[in-house]
């Protein structure tokens, strides 16, 4: 009798203590970034996407005086800022590209540090080959561009791109040593072929010119601070409305080794079958990409307008978050009413719905370059 007492008071404390674990949110699959000394700052960023993805949607925008027009709206500002590598600059190098480089770097250290948004970056990184300011992969009177050269050890062309990466990396040095941590989004639309970086006859030197910029920043300049975010284009290369091109477009992918975050560009253009952003959660982008990149967590990396709450919620996809990218002064794609509806929906993240970083003022004084 004593012993059936027993089994039965064993038997409640394990149903109660399964009843607790049942109840609670299952534990989240670690996520192993691609650096694996990435640094507490930027490991604790990766680590609160990974907790709300599926769940929440972050807003971002491109460029600081985008994000105050919607602040002017909305009386909030998005919870990530995008700046560019880029000095917009017709000659690469001249003062004009220096100082426009150097004010992004100065706006997004202080994002982090007295705001606590998340910072990130893209690059329209210019032709290396070229004095001129063109990302375009063709200009009349230009060349066309050998990626196969460029990532060649001991070719001309080679040492030259190498040569750019040192100088670019010098400006991402300043928030290593800041301690701020980097949303990084090189080769953006990486197989849509306008862009140099696209090699739309060898994708493969195009994934070489990835790990080729990993194993440097990372390895050689430890620039362990940033999260590298893959980001593929609205169509692939030469195929007319063929938007999926699955296995085309894994032949350009470095790699999971090499990326944190994977996402997509989508901007309205029905000839491709994108729609409006209000009507539309774009399912069928998140699933190219589920399959291009499994097992990584999701953006809508660059988009034309703020997608539909209300249709994400109900029908998913629930994508990490999404970045209208220089938009913000067209009423057109962004209506002052539609914006304060998203801003204020429960499933987005704005700047005041971010943890407090545990670690975002140690940097606030980090040494200049």
């Amino acid at each position: 009798m004593g012993s059936t007492i027993g089994d039965v008071r064993r038997a409640i404390v394990i149903g109660l203590v399964l009843t607790v674990f049942a109840a609670a949110p299952l534990p989240l699959r670690a996520i192993e970034p691609a650096d694996p000394e990435m640094t507490v700052e930027a490991r604790e960023v990766l680590d609160y996407l990974a907790s709300i993805y599926g769940q929440k949607t972050l807003i971002g925008q491109d460029k600081f005086w985008e994000a105050d027009r919607f602040h002017e709206t909305t009386g909030k500002y998005p919870a990530i800022i995008s700046s560019d590598l880029s000095g917009w600059s017709k000659t690469r190098w001249d003062e004009q590209y220096k100082r426009t480089l150097q004010r992004a770097v100065d706006q997004s250290k202080d994002w982090w540090h007295k705001q606590g948004g998340i910072v990130s970056f893209a690059w329209h990184w210019a032709n290396p080959l070229t004095t001129a300011g063109t990302f375009e992969a063709t200009r009349p009177g230009f060349a066309p561009i050998d990626v196969g050269q460029i990532v060649t050890p001991g070719t001309k062309e080679h040492e030259t791109v190498m040569d750019d990466l040192r100088q670019h990396a010098d400006y991402l040095e300043q928030f290593a040593k800041a301690r701020v941590p980097v949303l990084w989004r090189p080769l953006h639309e990486i197989e849509g072929g306008w862009f140099w970086w696209s090699d739309t006859k060898t994708p493969e030197n195009t994934a070489k010119l990835w790990r080729m910029m990993f194993d440097y920043f990372v390895h050689e300049r430890k620039l362990h601070n940033l999260v590298w975010v893959y980001s593929a284009a609205l169509k692939a290369g030469d195929h007319g409305k063929d938007v999926e091109t699955i296995e085309y477009r894994k032949r350009f992918y470095p790699g999971d080794r090499y990326v944190d975050i994977s996402g997509i560009d989508i901007y309205t253009n029905a000839w491709y079958g994108w729609g409006d952003f209000r009507e539309d959660s774009f399912p069928k982008a998140f699933q190219i990409m589920g399959q291009v990149t499994p097992g990584k967590m999701l953006a809508l990396c660059e988009c034309q307008g703020l997608p539909n709450p209300e249709i994400m919620a109900k029908d998913g996809p629930h994508w990490l978050y999404c970045l209208p990218w220089y938009v913000g002064k067209d009423p057109k794609w962004n209506p002052p009413d539609w914006v304060k509806k998203v801003y204020g929906h429960e499933l987005f993240v704005t700047l005041d719905r971010l943890p407090k970083w545990s670690r975002r003022d140690q940097g606030a004084a980090g040494t200049q370059p």
